[in-house]
């Protein structure tokens, strides 16, 4: 692995583990063992290090966003799309769990990241509404852009509440307890067949909370 991919996945492990906000450029490259001055060959400080981060999980939730829009999902496979959004963003939990105080410092970002939360809210609603179409939710009882905004409202503040309440829970018991509870956002609206599928999801992700 080259030096300034070694330097990204080193920071991103640090920031994650003790937070962003407590880890300095010198304490990557005392976790490298590798001299400060090496790491600033490659990046010119933290603001550049956590820009590129950024970059990697903005380009990692788009490319799944637009996936999404492309395939033809089933009830299951919404739930599977679900399951991997929570894994990028555990993968990038650090911005989550300081996510106030990156978007205060960091401009560039702060347009980038609104810019993904809405395209978010957008393809979450089409495929609200592809579940209609196909007569999986019920269009007399669910609309889809206020489901869609609740979603990734539990998207976006999924971590930082669990932090808060249970701090050092176990990595799927998070990611679970996440689709659990946009499942159980979901079946108040599901037909009755779809209904009994999304019952026996929620079960299966109950029994591994």
């Amino acid at each position: 692995m080259k030096t300034r991919d070694r330097i990204l996945l080193t920071a991103l492990t640090l920031f994650n583990e003790e937070g962003e906000q407590n880890v300095t450029t010198v304490d990557i490259a005392n976790e490298m063992d590798i001299s400060p001055g090496n790491l600033y060959y490659h990046f010119k400080g933290k603001e550049s290090i956590i820009e590129n981060l950024y970059s990697q999980y903005d380009s990692g939730v788009a490319q799944l966003l637009k996936q999404s829009e492309i395939a033809q999902m089933s009830l299951e496979d919404h739930w599977y799309f679900i399951y991997v959004i929570f894994e990028e963003i555990y993968k990038f939990r650090f911005f989550y769990l300081n996510q106030t105080d990156i978007l205060q410092r960091y401009h560039d970002i702060s347009r980038r990241f609104k810019r993904l939360v809405k395209y978010k809210v957008k393809t979450i609603e089409t495929l609200c509404q592809s579940l209609i179409e196909t007569n999986a939710l019920n269009d007399s009882l669910v609309e889809s852009q206020q489901l869609a905004e609740n979603i990734s409202f539990t998207l976006l503040y999924w971590f930082p509440y669990q932090q808060l309440i249970n701090p050092g829970e176990e990595y799927d018991k998070i990611i679970h307890k996440g689709v659990y509870q946009i499942l159980s956002l979901i079946v108040p609206y599901a037909q009755l067949e779809d209904r009994t599928i999304a019952q026996s999801l929620l079960s299966i992700y109950h029994s591994r909370i």
